[in-house]
This record gives C-alpha cells, sequence and structure tokens, in this order.
C-alpha cells in the first residue's frame, strides 16, 4: 500500500472514506494470508455443525429402535456445548489474529501469522468470556426494546429510534475483541469498558463506518442468497420427492447440490470476515491515536 492512505494529523479523525479504503487496501495487500485466517475460522465455526447433525441423527435412529435413554441426549449435549464453546475459541483467535495483524502493519510493527496467532492464543478463554458478556448485553438491550415494541401505537414510532440506539451500542462495543488481541493484561470486562471509552464522542461516526462497510458488503450477501435461493427452487425442490420415495440417486444430487451451495456461502463469509476486521484495526489506530497520542504514523512504504 503506497502512501500514508493521505490521512490527516493523528489528532485529527480519518474520514469514513479513507478508513474504509484503508481497510480494503491493507487486505487487498495480505489477501493470502488474511484470507487463510478467515477459512481456519470458518472451519473452526462448522465443527459443532458437523459433530451435532450426525449425532442428532443416530440418537433418533437409536429413539426410533427404542434403544435410546435420556443419559445419551445428556452426554452428547454436554459434548456438544464443550465442543462448541472451543470452536468459538479458537475462531475468535484466529478473527482476532487478522485485527492484530493489520494493526502491527499500519504502526510499522510488523509480525508473521505465528508471532501475531501465539501472542493471541493465551487469551483464548479472554476472548470467549467477553463475547458471552457482549452477548448477555446485547440479549438485555433486545428485550428491553422488544418489550417497548409491544406497546400499541408505539411498535412503528420507535422502530427506527430503537435501530440507531442499538446501532450506537454496538459502535461503543465494537473494539473489545481488538483491544484483548492487542494490549497487555487486559480482561474481558476492561476489554469492554475500554471499547466504550475509546469510542466516547465518536459512536456515531464508527456507526456510519459500519454501515459503510454493510453496504460494501450488501452485493456479496445478495449474490449468495440468490445463487442458494435459485438452486434449491430450480435444483433440489424439484427432487425432494423423487428423494422421499426413496431414490438414491435423487438423495446423492440433493446431497451434492447442498454441499456446493454450504461451500460457496463458506467462501463468501471467509472472503468478508478479513474486510470487517481490518477496518476495525484502523478504528482502533484512528482512536488511539486522536485520543491518547500513539504518536504513530501509517506506513509509507508499499503494505
Amino acid at each position: 500500500m503506497s502512501g500514508n492512505f493521505d490521512s490527516p494529523s493523528p489528532m485529527q479523525p480519518l474520514s469514513v472514506g479513507n478508513v474504509v479504503s484503508a481497510g480494503v487496501r491493507l487486505y487487498r495487500s495480505h489477501l493470502k494470508s488474511y484470507f487463510s485466517l478467515a477459512v481456519i475460522v470458518c472451519l473452526w465455526s462448522m465443527l459443532p455443525f458437523l459433530f451435532f447433525v450426525p449425532s442428532g441423527i443416530i440418537l433418533y435412529v437409536n429413539l426410533a429402535s427404542g434403544r435410546n435413554s435420556p443419559l445419551n441426549w445428556l452426554i452428547v449435549s454436554l459434548i456438544g456445548l464443550g465442543l462448541s464453546i472451543y470452536a468459538l475459541g479458537k475462531s475468535l483467535v484466529n478473527s482476532a489474529t487478522i485485527s492484530r495483524l493489520a494493526f502491527g502493519e499500519l504502526v510499522n510493527q510488523p509480525e508473521t501469522v505465528k508471532q501475531a496467532r501465539n501472542q493471541i492464543q493465551p487469551r483464548m478463554w479472554t476472548l470467549v468470556i467477553n463475547v458471552f458478556l457482549l452477548f448477555l448485553i446485547y440479549l438485555g438491550l433486545s428485550i428491553f426494546f422488544v418489550f417497548l415494541l409491544l406497546i400499541p401505537l408505539l411498535n412503528i414510532l420507535l422502530l427506527i429510534p430503537i435501530t440507531a440506539i442499538l446501532t450506537w451500542f454496538v459502535a461503543r462495543f465494537f473494539l473489545a475483541d481488538i483491544l484483548i488481541a492487542i494490549e497487555e493484561n487486559i480482561d474481558a470486562v476492561a476489554a469492554i469498558s475500554r471499547s466504550w471509552d475509546l469510542s466516547q464522542t465518536n459512536a456515531w461516526r464508527i456507526a456510519l463506518i459500519l454501515f459503510v462497510s454493510f453496504l460494501i458488503t450488501i452485493p456479496f450477501q445478495l449474490l449468495t442468497q440468490l445463487v442458494s435461493r435459485g438452486v434449491m427452487q430450480s435444483l433440489i425442490l424439484p427432487r425432494i420427492q423423487e428423494a422421499i420415495s426413496g431414490s438414491n440417486s435423487a438423495i446423492s444430487f440433493i446431497i451434492t447440490v447442498y454441499l456446493i451451495v454450504l461451500g460457496l456461502s463458506f467462501l463468501v463469509g471467509a472472503a468478508l470476515l478479513p474486510f470487517w476486521q481490518t477496518v476495525k484495526a484502523v478504528i482502533y489506530y484512528d482512536l488511539r491515536s486522536r485520543r491518547e497520542g500513539l504518536g504513530l504514523q501509517l506506513r509509507d512504504r508499499e503494505i
């Protein structure tokens, strides 16, 4: 990446366009390494699915044959829960690694993928706890606002303000995981608090950045949905009756087509993840530079 993104001085905010374009160019310059990490994230995310689907089928078959017991369901549920939490941790580590690598490039302190991951791996459970805490926060906010929407005459009037407020909260907590990935000796609660502090007076600008970034990803998501829907209507639905009737060829065809569509969705998700993580790194760099006098310039050489 040549130049310094034409950025203003560290005490002036980068524009929304500069933040988004910086994220795009960082991603483009490190496409192979960032995309590889994103694929690993998606693979870990699929692991619980690969466990629960065959386990559920086996349990169902055993139940139908009268050879199942509540203990089996409990064991499978506990193993699946533990596997899901561990897979979540691994996904978060690799996702945060992308942000750490991007930030290292911005401050002229580059790391290899191995070096960055080794720094973040010991913080895996901190990342998991952080996600759990944020989930509880968003769940509480959602329940409160859903309750308001149930009040007659207020649901339509409050829909847009509630959406804006929720977006504002997302912006305030958006940096929590990158803080854990980069800053030393910070726990999950402190990361949430520090994200809240760093984003103070900048929440709406961050929200606008997220909105613009979302608009950029819409064509890819729409394309995936259109392809998936088209394949479902034109290829899978016409063969379902044959599959129900016991046609092995129809069953094999449906499974094959479904796996292809799933693979497409997998690749699109893996392609978009580094974009979000690099944008997050640029936002973090920008806020720290202005609020805390980070005193670091965007790199002047090709990244």
